[in-house]
């Protein structure tokens, strides 16, 4: 079964990437800030009603999304929409800070902790979290570190536009479809069978974001 299902969906993804227009950049724009409305609409219902233990609500969470946007300078719509839509993936629109399997595994993006590891590398300010930075820096224990520090908004906008491989492709996000995809593959690499549920979420969030 899992053949018959993988080889469809990575035909898919590689066509819509190889049509992917990769001398284009987005353009970018100067409305930044999100606005309740546009959180609720991109999440299509699915805001959680209660802030509890790891889940919070869509507007309690705004103004960790607007910081994060706007200090690691997600300048286009299509920045946005992308951080956004993997939060909303990898959380389960904002009910998850772990991994349920992998606790090392977290924050609102749930990244990997070699992943969290890298965020905290390129940031001196995340880094003032830890006194003997770069000693003792428990790579199983960097997402309660950041969880606990109201921090885990920010590595996955972070790595949306700086993460290893994300720049040029993150500069290109767009209402297209393989740019999404281009995106995905190169810069968060989720896997060929999550591409259709993640670009789904993709467009709902973007086309909110108007």
């Amino acid at each position: 079964m899992l053949m018959k299902t993988f080889f469809p969906t990575l035909y898919l993804v590689l066509q819509i990437a190889l049509s992917f227009p990769w001398s284009i950049s987005a353009v970018p724009d100067t409305s930044i800030a999100v606005s309740i409305a546009h959180l609720q609409e991109a999440f299509a219902g699915n805001c959680p009603s209660e802030t509890n233990d790891e889940t919070i609500t869509c507007e309690d969470a705004l103004p960790y999304i607007n910081q994060a946007i706007q200090k690691y300078g997600l300048r286009t719509r299509g920045q946005r929409a992308a951080y956004i839509a993997n939060m909303a993936y990898e959380g389960a629109y904002l009910r998850y800070n772990y991994n349920i399997v992998i606790r090392s595994q977290g924050t609102r993006s749930i990244l990997p902790a070699v992943s969290l590891r890298t965020f905290v590398d390129a940031n001196k300010d995340v880094q003032d979290l830890w006194p003997d930075y770069p000693m003792n820096v428990n790579e199983t224990e960097i997402a309660d570190v950041l969880v606990k520090a109201n921090l885990d908004f920010e590595p996955g906008a972070w790595w949306t536009v700086s993460g290893p491989g994300c720049s040029r492709v993150a500069s290109r996000l767009s209402d297209s479809n393989s740019s999404f995809v281009a995106w995905e593959t190169t810069c968060i690499n989720g896997g060929a069978d999550t591409i259709v549920d993640r670009l789904a979420i993709y467009r709902n969030v973007y086309n909110a974001l108007q």
